[in-house]
């Protein structure tokens, strides 16, 4: 694990508290992790023909079925 020292203003300490602070920083960390996985799939996504693969097809399918009572289908 690698530690970070960030130089805040007291006064934004202050105004929000000790642990609010912390903890933003801690969403914003994850919120970081969220992305880097998110740039990951897209990476792979352009090397992965979902059009052409089974399995992908009759997961959707399977999933169609299991949820098209939630939506309504105009004719």
């Amino acid at each position: 694990m690698v530690e970070f020292k960030i130089a805040l203003d007291e006064s934004i300490v202050n105004t929000f508290g000790y642990k609010q602070v912390e903890t933003y920083l801690q969403d914003f960390v994850t919120s970081m992790l969220l992305k880097a996985a998110a740039k990951d799939v897209l990476e792979d996504l352009k090397t992965t023909d979902l059009q052409n693969d089974k399995e992908w097809q009759a997961a959707r399918e399977l999933a169609w079925q299991q949820e098209k009572h939630k939506y309504l289908i105009a004719k």
